[in-house]
């Protein structure tokens, strides 16, 4: 499922009277949860998993064509740990 599907099933499920309407729904949760996870906040949704920030460590990579080091730079990135119903929901 792609951004445009999901815009659709929303406005679907949720009886949006338009598609704009659907889509700026959408676009309003994606950018709740990205700028409370770029600020350092938890974000916990029942039925679905956390989202939250880790710090990856600077580390020594290899380039697999020329097998040359590469210096890659410690960076914050975003996480998703799936919640106990979501698991079981994938699972079954």
């Amino acid at each position: 499922m792609n951004k445009a599907e999901l815009i659709e099933q929303w406005g679907t499920r949720t009886g949006a009277p338009t598609k704009a309407a659907a889509e700026r729904a959408v676009q309003a949760f994606i950018d709740i949860i990205v700028s409370s996870v770029a600020t350092g906040e938890e974000v916990r949704i029942g039925g679905l998993g956390v989202f939250d920030r880790v710090y990856r460590k600077a580390r020594i990579a290899r380039d697999p064509n020329t097998n040359e080091e590469i210096s890659v730079p410690g960076k914050w990135v975003m996480r998703f740990r799936p919640g106990k119903g979501a698991k079981d929901a994938v699972n079954k």
